[in-house]
């Protein structure tokens, strides 16, 4: 299959029919008429980059017409258009956006007249295109734009429809932040595999994939209605890097910031209790070179980075809402030191370090005659390493110790070949190479994970249990060639774009042991666990991470093909019209389990619906058909231009998902847990050992009995893809002003669904207000009974099926509604503001890295195998964002420069949910959190049981916590609106947040001859509201987006299913003021201080 597929594609490289992963250039295109507006056919027009000398030539077509593609993003330009008998008109200090096709009409004027020649200083051009949604990034925001940590997200908040979510992803159009894709010179960067939230290579370890002095533009698609343009069902992010000019430049930094550079305590807290950081240091330090080889022909670029960071993460032990007090956790952790010879590490301030190196070179050489070949090869090396340590919170104490060390490495190497042909046509040939290692280990000496359930809160110590065996390789190679032609009006393109991916990944999670106590009490006295699970190889007595046998490894195939025909009708209206196919391959068959074939397969569907599954089977994924339409029509008398379109959208999935039904086969890892026969009877009390932790044996079983969880795909499962259509009108009014008014739907068509096969359907009904399905009195739900006698080998392991939405009433959609004013200044001025407004609706998430995980974090009223609609994590409520930068020059001969730039971002909190502490439902146990609270009325409160509780030696009565339940409803806008109605899944926000970042930069400049030296010192702050006050910038933070508002406890009994509860006191709100230091999450300002020499 794979060498057919390999002879394909030569041939097509062959006949030049091509592939376009993201776009590396710019265009121009335009007009030339005579003074009486008729075409000059044959008129000549010249493109000229001056940095680099670099000369783009074309001839005007038949009806005037003339277009330059493939040209290198940026500037300056000068553009001149030449004809016999006819004055030249020239534009200069021309710049191109990435990704923009630009709009340069030419009349040139008789030259029986005086005038030989015409120069204008270009302004900002007209663009025509495909009528989508984007934003382009210029090298003049990258610059100015505040920024305290260098981050990516930093600049691309840009984007109106943009969310930054709390683990550092970026979420574009109300789409999972996995759904993006990211480019680098056309390189895929995507952390293809799925596992970091930033969705970049290099994202577990908190590293940027590339640095920012790297960076000459930022482009972000949402509806690229060219058809060339594909991957993404979110946004496509696409970054250019540097080149080298025919001018030796060189730059030298050096960012520092520490505690003295950080505020005190935010919020309403007494004086006395603001307190400053701990100790830490961040720095970060590099120089870049770039120049010409040999002029006007072959330039150099090279840049090294190195950055070492530090981060608190306080925490105020007065803020926890769980039954310990502090001399109750410091005794826990003097018994773990004593009995077993454990150091648990602290809790109060777990700092996080990340130190991360990175090197980009480039080098891009003009190539025959009037240049009209450009070749382009980088290579990039992102190193870094992450100390990465959970930080307490209200509900949860973390312990230093069972944080995680994730070291990652990136090599990239990108190839790419531009071609100018006769008649304007042009080729572009792009070869990529990316090779990811991340290999996640745990911190501190190897123990059990364990957590203690405290009431509201928990306590989680040990080693961190998804750490014990987790490696990944990944390997990726991108075939992409572009070939663009003109007929007549047309400009056709064809194309293809291929990804070939290697992955290993070994995940084996609880290997040292997993238990989770119901009180400190019964940890100390060493009661039996309410949950245990140790999970191991049934391949391999010993585990090699970097070749295990019991890992998920596969190849991965996805091939595109497309075709576009981009029509001038006229001077003012531009049509597109494509069409894109998409086709994945996995090209490795997991491992079969024959029990489960043979025999499970048989007595699960008799309760559901496996849709073709199978153990050792890997879904077969269709072909995706994308139709787009497109349009751009400028109305020069009203100074309009209105752009739209529809079209369908097909992405790419997280290969970790796949990845599942290659790890998770029944067969690679066996597993034994509370559920395991013989468990209530052998278990003999919790082992410290983490490699001695219990097998089959030890519960005198048979390892055919305690297989492990099994992941299944449908026999046919198709991509994410959704229809889009977006229409703007933007308007220019006098003195430079915009106003663009645009509007985005998207409305899902594949989406990814989960159940659980292994457990019986509920056929029981709790009794009370809130009446809802329950699968047991126990809480445990009935495995479906496999073996003779009823037994199931999988014990309290779980079946995932993974498949297709099938239930069109049930398919979420978004939609953004976005207003953006802007104002093209003079004089060093430049600012806009944006307001946004996007909702956006799910049925399942698809927020993790585990198929498990997948299904279990959803909340819901009736279990997690029937899901409906509800409101997105990734919702974007409403959102202002605006930008405004004053650049002054003054001194001797001006060399000296102060910049100021001011970006303020506000926005609505994030959605929330409210739950029970333990689950009614019990769809996988009492302990989880995840059922949707009834909001029971007045007369309702009063039919409720509660069973006393006693809180710091205070005891609560039924009545006494009837009464604070009522005040607490009564006291919630979102709970007292709702009452009589079960809470929505993420129906309720935080509060909003205001965030002013302010950037000082001062320039001095000194010329020696015909060289400028410059000095730049800088000051960015992040949160610039809450250096002013100590009560603004507030940001908030809620654990896993949800509140437990009351314990649920048990039912009266098997045959009086009426609830139970426990309300303990809750004071203040379910959120709490974000104590994170990471810049874009915390509510105190952090600052940074800088310092630049540059030639």
């Amino acid at each position: 299959m794979l060498k057919r597929i390999i002879r394909l594609l030569s041939v097509l490289f062959v006949l030049s029919f091509s592939v376009q992963a993201q776009e590396t250039n710019s265009s121009i295109g335009g007009v030339v008429l005579g003074s009486n507006n008729q075409a000059l056919v044959g008129a000549t027009i010249t493109a000229i980059h001056v940095p680099t000398g670099t000369k783009y030539i074309v001839i005007a077509r038949s009806n005037g017409r003339y277009d330059i593609s493939n040209m290198t993003p940026g500037g300056p330009y000068t553009i001149t258009a030449t004809f016999v008998g006819f004055t030249d008109e020239k534009r200069e200090n021309v710049f191109l956006s990435l990704g923009e096709k630009s709009a340069f009409n030419f009349v040139l004027a008789d030259k029986s007249g005086n005038l030989t020649e015409l120069v204008l200083t270009a302004r900002r051009a007209a663009t025509t295109g495909q009528g989508g949604s984007q934003t382009s990034i210029g090298r003049d925001k990258v610059a100015n734009i505040p920024t305290v940590s260098r981050s990516l997200n930093d600049y691309l908040r840009v984007t109106p429809q943009a969310k930054i979510t709390g683990d550092g992803g970026i979420s574009i159009a109300g789409q999972n932040n996995r759904y993006n894709s990211f480019f680098i010179d056309g390189a895929i960067n995507n952390d293809v595999f799925g596992l970091a939230a930033s969705g970049t290579n290099g994202g577990q370890a908190s590293i940027n994939p590339i640095s920012i002095d790297a960076i000459d533009q930022f482009q972000v698609v949402l509806s690229p209605f060219d058809a060339s343009l594909g991957g993404f069902t979110g946004g496509g992010i696409n970054a250019t890097t540097r080149s080298g000019t025919n001018e030796l430049q060189g730059s030298a930094w050096y960012y520092y910031r520490d505690e003295q550079l950080a505020g005190k305590t935010p919020g309403s807290v007494p004086v006395s209790q603001r307190v400053k950081l701990d100790n830490f240091k961040n720095e970060t330090y590099g120089l870049r070179f770039s120049g010409p080889l040999i002029k006007n022909k072959l330039f150099f670029f090279i840049l090294g980075e190195m950055q070492r960071d530090q981060r608190p993460q306080p925490f105020n032990f007065n803020d926890y809402r769980g039954l310990s007090t502090m001399s109750d956790v410091d005794n826990l952790v003097t018994q773990l030191q004593t009995r077993y010879g454990y150091d648990a590490g602290g809790y109060l301030d777990n700092p996080e370090q990340v130190k991360a190196n990175r090197i980009t070179t480039k080098l891009d050489w003009n190539l025959g005659k009037n240049n009209r070949t450009k070749l382009s090869l980088s290579y990039r090396y992102n190193q870094g390493e992450r100390y990465n340590t959970s930080a307490s919170s209200s509900t949860t104490i973390n312990f230093f110790n069972n944080g995680i060390l994730f070291p990652s490495k990136a090599n990239t190497g990108t190839a790419e070949l531009r071609t100018s042909l006769k008649r304007g046509a042009s080729n572009r040939l792009l070869v990529t190479y990316t090779d990811v290692i991340d290999n996640r280990d745990p911190i501190g000496q190897r123990f059990p994970r364990v957590t203690i359930n405290d009431g509201s809160g928990r306590l989680v110590f040990g080693t961190e249990n998804f750490s014990t065996g987790n490696y990944l390789s990944q390997k990726n190679w991108t075939f992409n060639d572009a070939f663009k032609f003109y007929l007549g009006n047309n400009l056709i393109s064809v194309g293809t774009d291929n990804l070939i991916s290697k992955a290993n990944n070994l995940f084996i999670r609880d290997l040292y042991g997993n238990y989770t106590y119901n009180s400190m009490s019964d940890f100390l006295n060493d009661a039996t666990p309410a949950f245990y699970s140790h999970t191991y190889s049934n391949l391999e007595e010993k585990t090699d991470e970097t070749n295990s046998k019991s890992a998920a490894k596969f190849n991965y195939l996805n091939l595109a093909f497309f075709i576009n025909d981009e029509i001038k009708a006229n001077q003012n209206l531009t049509l597109n019209f494509g069409i894109r196919a998409d086709k994945t391959v996995f090209q490795t068959t997991p491992n079969a389990d024959p029990f489960f074939n043979d025999t499970a397969i048989a007595a699960i569907s008799q309760y559901y619906d496996l849709r073709g599954a199978r153990s050792g089977q890997i879904s077969k994924v269709p072909w995706s058909i994308s139709p787009r339409f497109g349009f751009t029509l400028r109305i020069p008398e009203e100074n309009s231009t209105i752009r739209g379109g529809i079209g369908l959208f097909t992405g790419r999935m997280p290969l970790v998902w796949p990845g599942g039904v290659y790890n998770n086969t029944g067969i690679n890892l066996g597993s034994v847990n509370q559920s395991t026969p013989g468990f209530s009877t052998y278990y003999s009390g919790f082992r410290p050992d983490p490699l001695g932790q219990y097998t089959p044996a030890d519960f005198n079983t048979s390892a055919s009995s305690a297989k492990g969880q099994v992941d299944l795909m449908a026999a046919e499962f198709k991509l994410p893809k959704l229809l889009r259509t977006t229409l703007s009108v933007e308007k220019r009014f006098m003195k430079g002003w915009t106003l663009t008014v645009e509007g985005l739907l998207s409305k899902n068509i594949n989406e990814i669904y989960y159940q659980n096969v292994n457990i019986i359907p509920p056929a029981l009904m709790s009794a009370g207000p809130g009446a809802r399905t329950v699968y047991s009195f126990s809480g445990t739900p009935s495995r479906i009974g496999l073996l003779p006698g009823g037994g199931n080998p999988y014990g309290s392991n779980d079946i995932f099926l993974l498949y297709n939405n099938d239930n069109k009433k049930r398919r979420g959609f978004s939609y953004n509604l976005t207003a953006i004013i802007e104002k093209s200044f003079s004089k060093g001025w430049s600012g806009s503001l944006s307001y946004t407004y996007g909702n956006s609706i799910v049925t399942n998430e698809g927020t993790s890295s585990q198929n498990n995980s997948q299904w279990r974090f959803m909340e819901t009223v009736n279990g997690r195998n029937f899901l409906g609609l509800s409101t997105s994590d990734f919702d974007l409520g409403h959102r202002f964002y605006g930008y405004l930068s004053k650049k002054f020059v003054y001194g001797t001969k001006k060399m000296a420069a102060t910049t100021i730039t001011l970006v303020y971002n506000g926005q609505q909190g994030s959605p929330f949910s409210w739950v029970y502490q333990r689950s009614m439902v019990g769809d996988r146990g009492r302990s989880e959190g995840n059922d949707l609270m009834y909001i029971p009325t007045a007369s309702e409160i009063k039919t409720m049981t509660f069973l006393s509780t006693t809180v710091n030696g205070v005891t609560f009565t039924q009545a006494d916590q009837r009464l604070l339940l009522e005040n607490y409803i009564t006291g919630s806008k979102y709970l007292n609106k709702h009452r009589g109605q079960f809470a929505e899944r993420n129906g309720d926000r935080l509060p909003w947040s205001h965030l002013l970042d302010l950037s000082l930069k001062q320039d001095f400049s000194l010329r020696m001859g015909k060289k400028v030296y410059s000095l730049q010192l800088t000051y960015d702050i992040y949160n610039f509201t809450n250096f002013l006050n100590r009560n603004w910038g507030k940001t908030y933070f809620l654990s896993n987006d949800q509140y437990g508002l009351f314990e649920f406890n048990s039912y009266t009994s098997s045959g009086n299913l009426t609830p139970r509860y426990i309300f303990r006191p809750q004071t203040g709100t379910p959120w709490s003021l974000s104590t994170s230091t990471a810049p874009g999450l915390s509510a105190r300002w952090l600052s940074q201080v800088g310092v630049r020499l540059s030639f």
